[in-house]
């Protein structure tokens, strides 16, 4: 909340009244469709409309049914927020959660709307050779199995970066050449510094690799180790500098290796690639993560009108 909950876009509400950023939520006045002003409630760490902080995902309302002692009571404080909608981002479709907000819509009155689905991807703490022996020839080869003609062009070594600030350096620079615009801003860069410095004190660990050939950076990978799982935040490569050998990719190959080989999942989390959905092929299993607003009032109405659910 140090880096975003300042922002003039959101009017930041402490419901522990605690300081504690999973008891938070945020009112948020934006346009729907371009066209008509509506307020949203959104738990705090998650992006809506035009604020953007970085993605989160997988996400519940354990901490706040907590604070309350149950789903029922904290619907009904909410109800006392002036809002339009309730937007709950990136939810695990099947869980126990789902259904409950389908029984207290109904219990409230309000509409819910699926407004995103999209996919989450991960390769479970397998053995590493029957992983690879699952994936198709093409993808063995693109992941793996090429290191070795990426060894030939010169001394390929693998280099933890110790400072988040030279990490994020770096994935700027890769992606302002290859996407036209860094991947961080500079308010993302202190959030995911600050958020480095606390997931250590956790327990957890950052991840912030360099892939170098004779010295040379080619790919950088900014991962996040938290309780069994590595995650895949971001990562940035040369594109091309070695004529078909993708580099990202060989790099991610590595990554996958190293944590599956210690009892680790690796988690690609939601999202494509530039081309085509990569995550897909190398992953063994995928989690589909909804984003449902609860609407009541007049946006409620017009969502029936226009057959949303």
């Amino acid at each position: 909340m140090e880096v975003w909950g300042s922002s003039p876009r959101i009017k930041l509400i402490d419901l522990g009244g605690r300081g504690d950023a999973l008891e938070m939520m945020y009112l948020i006045t934006h346009r729907l469709k371009g066209i008509l002003p509506i307020t949203s409630l959104v738990s705090a760490g998650y992006g809506y409309a035009d604020f953007d902080p970085p993605r989160g995902e997988y996400n519940n309302l354990d901490s706040f049914i907590q604070l309350y002692g149950g789903i029922e009571v904290l619907v009904k404080e909410l109800s006392r927020l002036h809002w339009n909608q309730w937007v709950l981002p990136d939810f695990s479709v099947g869980s126990d959660l789902e259904q409950a907000l389908t029984v207290f819509s109904g219990r409230q009155g309000f509409q819910r709307v699926r407004s995103k689905s999209e996919s989450a991807y991960r390769i479970s703490s397998v053995d590493f050779g029957s992983y690879k022996k699952q994936l198709s020839s093409s993808i063995r080869a693109k992941y793996f199995n090429r290191r070795t003609k990426l060894a030939e062009q010169g001394k390929l070594e693998l280099n933890e970066i110790t400072s988040s600030s030279d990490c994020f350096k770096i994935l700027n620079q890769f992606h302002q050449l290859r996407w036209g615009r860094p991947c961080y801003s500079a308010q993302s860069m202190d959030f995911f510094s600050l958020f480095n410095d606390r997931i250590r004190l956790e327990g957890g660990a950052p991840v912030m690799q360099l892939m170098q050939v004779d010295g040379e950076a080619v790919s950088v990978l900014f991962d996040i180790v938290w309780q069994g799982v590595r995650y895949n935040l971001q990562s940035g490569d040369s594109e091309g500098h070695y004529g078909q050998l993708a580099l990202g990719s060989l790099h991610l190959g590595f990554a996958i290796q190293q944590a599956i080989e210690i009892g680790y999942c690796y988690d690609l989390l939601a999202g494509t690639g530039k081309h085509s959905n990569y995550k897909e092929k190398i992953a063994t299993e995928s989690i589909s993560l909804n984003t449902y607003c609860l609407a009541q009032g007049w946006l409620k109405g017009l969502y029936k009108i226009y057959g949303k659910s």
